[in-house]
């Protein structure tokens, strides 16, 4: 079915907000340096809102045909009519306060996308043939999705929005397994992937462990690569909302309110995020299944700007749906599905060139939170942990469990690099974040883990 013939027939049955998504992922995986599976994903999906009288139903599925759309938005009927009355209760928005689509900036629609991933896939030969010749085990998984959302409310809101991201992520392993080094990259499109490039990196890593060093638990002065900053940006955003800072959960709760206004970081530090950001747009609206801190089933249609959530080391906003922003004094602030750090013109390897001693970490892995009121977190290094003495990469040091809050580390940033868009290892592509190496003191490596 068509989209738009999902929303007509969904509020024709009853139903107050229609979202419905079509979407296609092509994906291959790699293992011992030779393409293992490849597969194509196509789905139509749909989430239906009812109301009634101050109650909401929400029912979600796949769709194949129009009977399932009419089954889905009368369980969502049902569902409303069973519940208690939903706590953050505001009228829908009409078509002139709800955004306005902008496909322009969101690429194209989900059926344009290769029927493969042909555009990398020379590439990647290439880089197995290199491997194999040196004696070497590559891995890896690359993905490209395209989704095309489209949202309909009873008041009349209509709104299409799309997005497309790529991804690859490539381990190198030595023959015997005893040494790794892992790197992932993720963009819009295919072609802007280049594994060569990434493969390169890596032998260069691989050529570090050939010289290993122990180091004890303990304060390090360490330079995050890119993909361990976002992985610790992405929590202290996944905090970032006024209802939790107002009932006094998290990191963000004052002693008088938020700490809206307040310098929690290194001057340095900025966090903004733009759903039209060239190299990583998202639909500009608000789109959503379930109220909760950084959204409300009644904001459905709202436009979502561009903001800045942290200027020159000072918060400057949280997240804040209408009802809580209405309840509570605060201005209305809709979640982005995107993310980025400013960074500096620093590259990589002049903080290297320029460092005395320090831990240079590639990626961080299996974080979990410790302390939800001091967003204390703690979590693996894994894949390549280096040794920086006078300005040279002198060897591979063993892995650490870590235990840091992101606020704290971002306090204790001396330096940026440069930002870029950055993998999440813990999320992978499922958000885009630019993010740039950083300096950080006394970085607390609470134990030594024998991860590889």
């Amino acid at each position: 079915m068509r989209l738009e013939e999902i929303i007509e027939v969904g509020l024709g049955e009853g139903a107050a907000v229609v979202l419905g998504d079509k979407s296609t992922t092509v994906n291959f995986r790699l293992a011992n340096n030779t393409v293992t599976t490849n597969g194509r994903e196509e789905s139509t999906s749909t989430g239906m809102v009812a109301l009634a009288q101050g109650r909401v139903g929400v029912q979600t599925g796949d769709i194949v045909d129009r009977s399932q759309v009419v089954e889905l938005a009368r369980a969502a009927t049902a569902r409303a009519q069973q519940s208690p009355e939903a706590p953050d209760v505001m009228p829908l928005l009409t078509p002139a306060e709800a955004a306005s689509s902008d496909l322009d900036a969101a690429g194209p629609a989900p059926e344009a996308l290769p029927a493969d991933l042909e555009p990398i896939l020379e590439s990647v030969r290439g880089i197995l043939e290199q491997s194999r010749a040196a004696g070497l085990r590559c891995f890896g998984y690359a993905q490209a999705s395209a989704s095309q959302e489209q949202l309909g409310t009873a008041t009349g809101v209509r709104l299409e929005g799309r997005r497309q991201n790529a991804s690859l992520a490539l381990t190198l392993k030595t023959e015997d397994l005893r040494r790794s080094v892992w790197a992932g990259a993720t963009a819009r499109r295919l072609a802007d992937l280049d594994p060569g490039s990434m493969y390169q990196g890596l032998s260069r890593r691989l050529d570090w462990t050939e010289r290993s060093v122990e180091l004890p638990a303990g304060h390090y002065q360490v330079i995050l690569e890119p993909s361990a900053t976002s992985d610790l940006i992405v929590r202290l955003m996944w905090e970032m909302h006024a209802r939790g800072a107002d009932e006094g959960r998290t990191v963000f709760a004052g002693q008088a309110g938020t700490r809206v206004g307040e310098a929690m970081y290194a001057p340095e530090i900025t966090l903004e995020s733009d759903p039209l950001d060239s190299q990583m747009a998202v639909p500009a609206f608000v789109r959503c299944l379930g109220s909760s801190e950084f959204g409300s089933v009644f904001d459905n249609g709202l436009a979502v700007p561009a903001t800045v959530w942290v200027e020159g080391g000072v918060q400057q906003e949280l997240i804040c749906p209408r009802r809580w922003a209405k309840d509570h004094g605060h201005q209305v602030r809709p979640d982005v599905d995107n993310l980025k750090m400013r960074g500096s013109a620093i590259s990589l390897d002049q903080m290297i060139a320029s460092t005395e001693r320090a831990l240079l970490v590639t990626s961080l892995w299996y974080i979990r939170d410790v302390d939800p009121a001091t967003l204390l977190l703690t979590g693996l290094t894994r894949d390549g942990v280096f040794l920086i003495e006078q300005g040279q990469v002198v060897g591979a040091v063993n892995n650490f469990r870590f235990n840091e809050s992101p606020v704290g580390v971002l306090q204790r940033t001396v330096e940026i690099g440069s930002s870029e868009l950055a993998y999440s290892r813990e999320i992978g592509d499922a958000l885009f974040i630019k993010a740039p190496p950083i300096r950080v003191e006394n970085f607390f490596m609470s134990s030594v883990s024998d991860a590889i």
